[in-house]
């Protein structure tokens, strides 16, 4: 709500990679980009460059200070396993989401608090779920895809398993659960403050 980022990008920088004013950022709304964002058809004139100034306002709000080191935050990264579930610069694994351009994707706030209490910024389409198959495996992971028939499913080893519904023993929707641990419960405050420095500082170049 804050123009901080989510499932959306951080909009309160100065530089926004797909608009630097408001009015390509009035295109960007017009017109969306394909397939996660779509065109904003129905906007009048007015309303656009209304929203497109709007927007552009909040890459002028001062931005919260860092109060981190980037460098000591990579240890508490590494050492924290987070790259068992993440990918970050080509290294990883890609259980969880990509945080190569986590930067530009969530101001710091925002990661601060994803860390503290990952159940709070769930995406929507974010899924765990358990199966226990005909022959007793259980089975936990991320669901990928479903339909009808059947659910595609990743578990934490990054393998994919594809399975008809109708000969599972059981199907739990786990709505609200995360893999990722509460971070606030497990790291100091000055280690906290250093992940969030080091994750905030994560761009692609353009």
């Amino acid at each position: 709500m804050n123009g901080g980022g989510g499932r959306g990008p951080n909009l309160r920088q100065a530089e926004l990679w797909h608009a630097s004013n408001p009015a390509g950022i009035a295109a960007v709304i017009k017109y969306g980009i394909p397939p996660d964002m779509p065109d904003g058809w129905y906007f009048s004139d007015v309303d656009l460059a209304n929203l497109s100034v709007y927007v552009f306002s909040l890459g002028q709000i001062p931005q919260a200070p860092l109060t981190g080191d980037a460098a000591r935050g990579q240890v508490v990264f590494e050492q924290s396993g987070c790259l068992g579930c993440h990918m970050l610069g080509g290294r990883g694994h890609g259980y969880g989401p990509d945080l190569t351009n986590i930067g530009a994707t969530r101001g710091a706030e925002s990661l601060r608090q994803t860390l503290i209490d990952p159940k709070s910024s769930l995406p929507p389409e974010f899924l765990l779920v358990e199966v226990v198959t005909a022959a007793g495996q259980t089975i936990q992971g991320i669901r990928r895809n479903e339909d009808t028939m059947t659910i595609q499913i990743q578990d934490p080893t990054g393998a994919h398993h594809s399975l008809v519904k109708s000969r599972l023993r059981s199907l739990k929707r786990l709505r609200g659960a995360t893999p990722m641990p509460p971070f606030g419960e497990m790291l100091s405050k000055q280690q906290l403050d250093d992940l969030v420095t080091y994750l905030a500082l994560q761009r692609r170049r353009r």
